[in-house]
Parts: structure tokens; C-alpha cells; sequence
């Protein structure tokens, strides 16, 4: 996210985390003052998750220790001995490409506190609007929580987590206005579906 006054609606709303885009190349990028302002709005018990892609070790943890992030989101080609550098626990993005493949990636990060699986666009790094197939989903997951990103809208919300039953689901541009701007009718809607799901 990257409008303190928008997070502090999303909260309201009831999410669980919220999400800030730690990548230049990305629209929805923000900087570290920005990302220090949403901190500030973010109450306990709620946690702030900062995503990258591919950044140096050493730079993430910087941004933990500056923002005060709770976990990262790598959604890069990061390998696992870099990940366990990190101060906080994290969660690996996978594009998703192939049952086979999938199931490769995630058993290379088994310290991982969640895996999340993205459907893979290339040269794109999430936050295209693309779902992921259901043959992409694991079978049988393991022990690591899964959460379920790629084309999540009010729309398709309750489909896709009784297709899949994920741990959790990561929104970004189904509930947005233009990229970057969150829509607050559409996340309360969001936020409520899921939230009927998880009661059924």
C-alpha cells in the first residue's frame, strides 16, 4: 500500500497484514520515509510486510531495521542461504509456471514462513491481474502456510479460495482504482467476502 490514510481504512476493514512495495521498477513503489509513515499507522497485531525483488541482503535488512518490518516478501530469484540472512522471517513468492516446477521451489526454501504462489507473466514481478490455474496449485501442500496471490478480486474471491483453500490470500490490483490506489469501497467488500469464507 502506499497511503497511510488508506492502510488505516484497510485496517479498519479487519486485514491481517499490509503490504509495501520495496521495488523501483514496480508502480506501486514507495520510499522509505513513505513506508516509515504507513509504520507509524500500522497497529500491533497487524503485520507490515515489505516486498523486494532480487535486493541485496544486507539492503533488506536495512529496510527492516529502518521501517520496522515484521516479514519480507521476496519475489526474486533470491537464494535460500541469502534468505536465512535476513533479521526478520520470510515469506518466498514462487511463479508459477508448472506443477512440477512449483514443487521444486518450494521445497528449496523450507525455512520459509510461508510460500506464496503467483502465477508467472514475464518480466513481471506480481500485481499483473493474471490468476493462477488451478492445476498450479499444490495437491497436497506441506508444512509451510501457502497463500494465494495473482487476479484476486471481490468477483473472484470466494471461487478461488474454495478451489484452493489457501492459508491466506495476497491482494494488490483487484482492489485497486488505478496501481498504487486502493479502492476503499472494494477493499471492504474484499475483506468481507473473505472473511465469509473463512466462516463457512
Amino acid at each position: 500500500m502506499t497511503d497511510p490514510l488508506e492502510v488505516r481504512h484497510a485496517v479498519a476493514c479487519g486485514v491481517d497484514a499490509i503490504g509495501v512495495i520495496l521495488h523501483a521498477d514496480s508502480p506501486r513503489t514507495i520510499s522509505v520515509t513513505q513506508a516509515q509513515k504507513i509504520r507509524a499507522v500500522v497497529p500491533p497485531f497487524v503485520s507490515l510486510v515489505g516486498v523486494v525483488v532480487d535486493c541485496a541482503t544486507e539492503q533488506v535488512n536495512q529496510y527492516i531495521h529502518t521501517i520496522g518490518l515484521d516479514l519480507v516478501q521476496l519475489h526474486g530469484a533470491e537464494k535460500p542461504d541469502a534468505a536465512e540472512q535476513l533479521m526478520r522471517p520470510y515469506i518466498k513468492a514462487i511463479r508459477a509456471q508448472s506443477p512440477d516446477q512449483v514443487a521444486r521451489d518450494i521445497a528449496r526454501y523450507p525455512n520459509a514462513a510461508a510460500i506464496l504462489l503467483d502465477p508467472y507473466v514475464e518480466g513481471q514481478h506480481g500485481g499483473t491481474g493474471s490468476v493462477l490455474s488451478d492445476a498450479l496449485w499444490p495437491p497436497s501442500l506441506g508444512a509451510q502456510p501457502t497463500i494465494l496471490a495473482g487476479g484476486l478480486s471481490p468477483k473472484n474471491i470466494a471461487a478461488r479460495i474454495r478451489a484452493c483453500s489457501p492459508y491466506a490470500v495476497d491482494v494488490n490490483s483487484g482492489v485497486e482504482s488505478a496501481p498504487g490506489v486502493k479502492d476503499p469501497s472494494k477493499v471492504a467488500e474484499m475483506v468481507a467476502r473473505v472473511f465469509a469464507e473463512d466462516a463457512r
